[in-house]
Formats: C-alpha cells, sequence, structure tokens
C-alpha cells in the first residue's frame, strides 16, 4: 500500500500560545544498504518504511511554552531525540515522562514538551 504524504499534515503540533512559536516540521526516508544508513526527503511512504521526523521551533526566549503533537496512526515511534519527552497512549488525557526516549512505548498517541527559544526535536518512526 503506497502512502502519499502531504509532509505538513504528517505531523501537526500545538504550542499554547501560537502566535509566539514558530514551528516546522520535516520527514526522511531511512535507508539502509551497503552497510550505510542516509535520509531523503519523504514524499511516498510504503508499509514497513522508516522515517526520521525533524520538528524545529523558535520561541522568544525567558519563555515557556508546552507542544503537543499528534503521532499520525500510520505510524509506531521507536525512538526520539528529547530527554524532557512525555507521552500519551491514550489520546492526550494522560502523560508519563519517558525515563529513556529509546523506549517509545508501543501505541503513543501524543508527545509532549517544553520549548523556550530555539530547538529542534527528531524522532523515528516505522510505517504500519
Amino acid at each position: 500500500m503506497r502512502w502519499t504524504i502531504a509532509l505538513a499534515a504528517l505531523l501537526a503540533a500545538f504550542p499554547a500560545n501560537a502566535q509566539d512559536v514558530a514551528l516546522s516540521s520535516t520527514v526522511f526516508l531511512e535507508r539502509t544498504g551497503d552497510g550505510e544508513t542516509t535520509i531523503e526527503p519523504a514524499t511516498r511512504l510504503m508499509r514497513g518504511d522508516r522515517v526520521v521526523t525533524i520538528l524545529t521551533w523558535d520561541a522568544p526566549r525567558g519563555g515557556s511554552y508546552t507542544v503537543t503533537s499528534p503521532v499520525p496512526p500510520g505510524l509506531a515511534l521507536t525512538s526520539a531525540s528529547h530527554s524532557g519527552l512525555e507521552v500519551s497512549t491514550d489520546g492526550g488525557r494522560r502523560w508519563r515522562r519517558l525515563a529513556d526516549p529509546d523506549d517509545i512505548p508501543h501505541g503513543t498517541t501524543h508527545l509532549r514538551w517544553r520549548v523556550g527559544g530555539d530547538g529542534r526535536l527528531s524522532y523515528r518512526a516505522v510505517v504500519r
């Protein structure tokens, strides 16, 4: 099954005060072959593909914002780069902080983290 992705729709992140925070996301397809791993911009995804999503933000310095991002239903997260990440497995009703960003619970539906200033978060996932 092939999926054409609208990259902007793949990941929608929402800060508490959106007019003060600039957010962007980019989705890459991760390929492994000949002992090397490469990434390339994603335009189509197939079941089993490995993706890397990179979120960047620019928020006013000295401010503190919470960003909540739904996980697209077709993705199963495998790891993240942010140690302060919180996850929800019930649609955002309950949250827990990750003890290990390389051990994301199966069925994660939402991500949440604090931002202030500029920064970046990435996560890896497999297309289901």
